[in-house]
């Protein structure tokens, strides 16, 4: 009897104990068609989320709760859309069952995608339409769409969620907008189309990845001036003549706003400067081809997707050193980390 009364006790102590919070990555496999789940207390792969060909880009809510992700519909031999057929999805995922919660057409073709601080509306552009269409997630709809230029990229959201940051990649520029107003406020022509962009802290500056260079952008909002500052070139290397569209891409500023990481995807290495001053604080080599750069939520790791060997790359970012690199799907892109809880 004691033995079962101690037992029971155990039992109730255990219930009363806090969840566990561990802290997840998803990965999305633009080939492979789904989303790996690595752990980031043991960097093993610890499951796979089927989403369907050509995902494009993922992000979390604010209070990690929901996974958002894009998704480009792709056809058979490239058959273009019939009438009335989805050109992309918005997929909604819970990061703690790993599945798929809702999925929403879209009628253009959807890039990269930003929620707004209160967590009700996404933002996603549409790379093919000159806009970006707003999407109210508890209606599971596009309430509005705000027309901002030619290819519409990568972008941001501020702070205080009045405001947007638009990269065209299209287009030689950048677009301010109002999210309230849903206009456009602002276009900053760029010396090239734009790809990843990174709003400071302080909402003052933008820094961009250009097409065919291996520099980045370092845009004064107020001013509207832009200066350039190379990438750094591993010891040996030649840069070729012809430099690629995709010389660059990913760009990822720590949370205290201190530390820009950034990609240098021809030469296979991050970069780590200082803001605000963009001094170069040191490189680490990763795998083939770094697109993108997610940091964990206790902002310890930088995790760096490399397409073009298809892994991960795990950055002890307080040691600017690579402590693991980890298997993914097919041609790994964006990524996203949460915590999760245990229980």
């Amino acid at each position: 009897m004691r033995r079962l009364t101690r037992s029971f006790a155990l039992l109730l102590m255990a219930g009363n104990l806090p969840a566990q919070q561990g802290q997840l990555l998803f990965v999305e496999n633009t080939r492979g068609g789904d989303v790996s789940v690595i752990d980031d207390a043991t960097l093993n792969v610890v499951g796979t989320i089927d989403i369907g060909l050509s995902p494009d880009d993922i992000i979390a809510a604010p209070d990690g709760k929901t996974l958002y992700l894009t998704r480009i519909v792709r056809r058979p031999q490239n058959r273009p859309a019939a009438p009335g057929e989805p050109l992309g999805e918005l997929v909604a995922i819970d990061p703690k069952a790993r599945s798929v919660l809702w999925r929403l057409n879209l009628t253009g073709s959807p890039n990269h995608l930003m929620p707004s601080p209160d967590g009700q509306l996404v933002y996603i552009t549409m790379v093919d339409r000159g806009r970006v269409d707003v999407v109210d997630v508890s209606k599971r709809a596009v309430v509005d769409t705000i027309p901002v230029g030619t290819g519409p990229h990568d972008i941001e959201i501020s702070a205080d969620g009045r405001k947007g940051w638009v990269g065209l990649i299209r287009t030689p520029a950048a677009v301010e907008f109002d999210a309230t107003a849903r206009k456009a406020l602002r276009t900053f022509p760029m010396p090239q189309n734009v790809r990843p962009i990174a709003v400071t802290r302080d909402e003052k500056t933008i820094i961009l990845q250009l097409s065919r260079t291996h520099a980045l952008a370092v845009l004064d909002l107020e001013s509207g001036r832009t200066r350039m500052v190379p990438m750094p070139v591993p010891a040996g290397t030649t840069l070729p003549d012809s430099i690629p569209d995709t010389a660059g891409h990913g760009l990822r500023i720590t949370r205290d706003g201190k530390i820009l990481i950034a990609n240098a995807s021809m030469v296979d290495l991050v970069a780590f400067f200082s803001l605000p001053d963009m001094q170069l604080l040191g490189t680490v080599s990763v795998g083939r081809d770094p697109n993108w750069i997610t940091l964990t939520p206790d902002g310890k790791h930088a995790y760096v997707s490399n397409r073009g060997s298809d892994d991960v790359s795990v950055i002890d970012v307080a040691a600017r050193k690579e402590v693991a690199r980890v298997k993914a799907g097919k041609y790994p892109q964006r990524m996203a980390s949460v915590s999760v809880s245990s229980r």
